[in-house]
C-alpha cells in the first residue's frame, strides 16, 4: 500500500467529508454561540430584545429564502464551486459582523452568512450521496449529524468564555479561518459535476417562493413593534398568502420546480415535516428567553449560562442516535410521540422557576428538553426519508432542512411577539422588572406548550400506516 503524502490525504474521500463535515459543525456553532449573545448584544447596543432578535431571526429568514437555490446552483456550476461560495460568503458575513458599529450594520452582515449556510446547508447531503455509496455513505451522513451536535454541545460553552474574555466580535472572528479553509479545499476536492438539467432555475417560483418567505417571517419579527392590526402586518401576511398560493400553482405547472412539492402527497412526508415546524417553533421559546432569564433575573456570567445550557445538547447528542436506530428496529410513532411529550413536560418544569435561582432545576430541565429533543428529530427524520423513493433523496433532504428552519425563524418571532406582550401586561399591573420578566416567561413556554402538543398530534396520526412513495 503507498504511503500517505499530503497531495493523496486532500484527493480522498475522507477529506472531502471533512470539509463538508466543517461546513455542518461551522454553521450549528455560530448559531448557538450568537444566542448565547443576544444578552451582551442587547447591552452593547443598548436595544431591548424586540431589536436585538432581529440578529438571530435575519439569518434564519436568509436561510429559508435562499435555501431552494442552493441545490440548483450546485447543479448547475458544480458542488465543489458553491459549496466554496457559501464558504466564502459565510466568511465575509462573519468579519462583516465583527466589524459592525450599529445593530443595523449587524443584522445586515448575518444576512450575508445566512446566504453563506443556505448554500452549504442546501448541498452537504447530495455531496456526501455522490462521494459515498451503501454503507459508507450512511456513516458519512450520520458523521454529518453528530457535527451539528457537537457544534450544539460546544457552541455554549465556548460562546460564554469568548463573550467574556474577548467581547462579542470574537465569536464571529473565530469563523475566518475555518471559512477560509473551507472555501479553498472545497474549490480543489469537491466533485465539480455539472447537471445543467437539474440546475434550471425556475426564476417566477423563485421569486414567489422568497416573497412569501420573507412577508411570513418578516410580519412575525415587527408584529411586536407595529402591532398585529398595523395596515403594514396585515398586507405583509396578506401576501405571504398571496404568492404562497401563486407558488403552489406554477410549481405544480412547472417542468422545472423549485421544490418538489408532490412529495407532500405521502401523509408521512407531509405530517412529519408540519410536525418539525411545530417542534422547532416551540424549541425556539426556550432557546431564546433562558439566555436572557439566566443573565439578567440570575445575573449569571455568559460563560456560566453556557455551562447550564450545556447539558441540553449532552442529552440531545446521547440520545438522537439511540433513538434513531431504535425507529429503524421499531417505528417512529411512539418515539416522536414520546419526545414531543418530554418537550411538553420540559417546559411546564420551567414554569415553576422563580426570581430565586437553584442550580438543579435548570440542568434537570435542560436535560428534559434535550431528551425530547433527540427522541423526536432521528425518528422523525428517518420516517421523513423512508416516505420518499431514493432519487428525491436530495429534495426530501433540502424540504426538511427547509421546515426545520421555518420553524426556527418563525418561533424566534413569535417568542419575542408573545414575550414582549405578556411583559408589558405585567409590568402595567404593578409587576417589578424581574417579576415581569418571570411571568411573561411563564406565560410565553404555555405556548410552546400548544405547539408541541400539536407536533405530538400530528406525530401519532401521521405515522399510522407508513409506507415508501414509488
Amino acid at each position: 500500500m503507498p504511503p500517505l503524502t499530503y497531495k493523496r490525504f486532500i484527493r480522498s474521500k475522507n477529506f472531502a467529508l471533512l470539509i463538508l463535515v466543517l461546513a455542518s459543525f461551522m454553521g450549528s456553532i455560530d448559531a448557538s454561540i450568537v444566542n448565547i449573545a443576544l444578552p451582551t448584544i442587547s447591552k452593547f447596543f443598548n436595544a431591548g430584545i424586540t431589536k436585538v432578535q432581529w440578529v438571530a431571526t435575519i439569518y434564519g429568514l436568509g436561510i429559508v429564502a435562499l435555501l431552494p437555490l442552493g441545490s440548483k446552483l450546485g447543479n448547475k456550476y458544480g458542488q465543489n464551486k458553491i459549496t466554496a461560495l457559501g464558504y466564502f460568503l459565510f466568511g465575509l458575513g462573519s468579519l462583516l459582523c465583527a466589524a459592525s458599529g450599529s445593530l443595523l450594520m449587524l443584522v445586515i452582515s448575518r444576512l450575508v452568512q445566512a446566504a453563506g449556510s443556505a448554500m452549504l446547508f442546501s448541498l452537504a447531503q447530495g455531496v456526501v450521496a455522490s462521494i459515498f455509496n451503501g454503507s459508507k455513505r450512511g456513516a458519512a451522513l450520520g458523521m454529518i449529524g453528530s457535527s451539528v451536535a457537537l457544534g450544539n454541545i460546544l457552541g455554549p460553552s465556548l460562546g460564554g468564555f469568548l463573550l467574556d474574555t474577548f467581547g462579542w466580535e470574537s465569536i464571529f472572528l473565530i469563523n475566518l479561518p475555518v471559512a477560509a479553509f473551507g472555501a479553498y479545499y472545497a474549490y480543489e476536492v469537491l466533485p465539480s459535476l455539472k447537471r445543467k438539467r437539474l440546475g434550471t432555475i425556475n426564476g417566477v417560483s423563485l421569486v414567489y417562493f422568497i416573497i412569501a418567505s420573507v412577508c411570513w417571517i418578516a410580519s412575525f419579527a415587527m408584529a411586536e413593534t407595529a402591532g398585529w392590526r398595523s395596515p403594514h402586518i396585515i398586507i405583509m401576511l396578506c401576501a405571504a398568502v398571496v404568492f404562497a398560493t401563486l407558488l403552489y400553482r406554477h410549481e405544480t405547472a412547472s417542468k422545472h420546480p423549485l421544490v418538489n412539492i408532490s412529495l407532500y402527497s405521502n401523509k408521512v412526508f407531509a405530517y412529519g415535516n408540519t410536525a418539525l415546524v411545530l417542534i422547532f417553533m416551540s424549541m425556539s421559546i426556550n432557546a431564546v428567553l433562558i439566555p436572557f432569564y439566566l443573565q439578567d433575573v440570575y445575573q449569571l456570567s455568559a460563560l456560566k449560562t453556557g455551562m447550564l445550557i450545556l447539558f441540553y445538547s449532552l442529552a440531545l447528542v446521547v440520545v438522537s442516535p439511540v433513538c434513531g436506530r431504535l425507529s429503524g428496529k421499531y417505528g417512529s410513532r411512539w418515539l416522536t410521540v414520546g419526545g414531543c411529550g418530554l418537550t411538553i413536560a420540559g417546559m411546564a418544569w420551567y414554569m415553576h422557576l422563580g426570581t430565586e435561582y437553584h442550580e438543579y432545576q435548570i440542568i434537570i430541565g435542560q436535560i428534559i428538553m434535550g431528551v425530547g429533543n433527540g427522541m423526536f428529530q432521528s425518528p422523525n427524520n428517518n420516517s421523513i426519508m423512508s416516505a420518499v423513493p431514493r432519487r428525491f433523496y436530495n429534495d426530501a433532504g433540502a424540504l426538511n432542512s427547509l421546515a426545520r428552519n421555518i420553524g426556527m425563524a418563525t418561533g424566534i418571532a413569535l417568542t419575542v411577539n408573545v414575550f414582549e406582550f405578556l411583559r408589558g401586561f405585567f409590568i402595567t399591573r404593578g409587576f417589578g422588572g424581574d417579576m415581569a420578566f418571570m411571568k411573561g416567561y411563564h406565560y410565553t413556554l404555555i405556548s410552546g406548550i400548544l405547539l408541541a402538543s400539536g407536533a405530538m398530534v400530528l406525530s401519532y396520526i401521521g405515522k399510522a400506516g407508513q409506507k415508501r412513495l414509488e
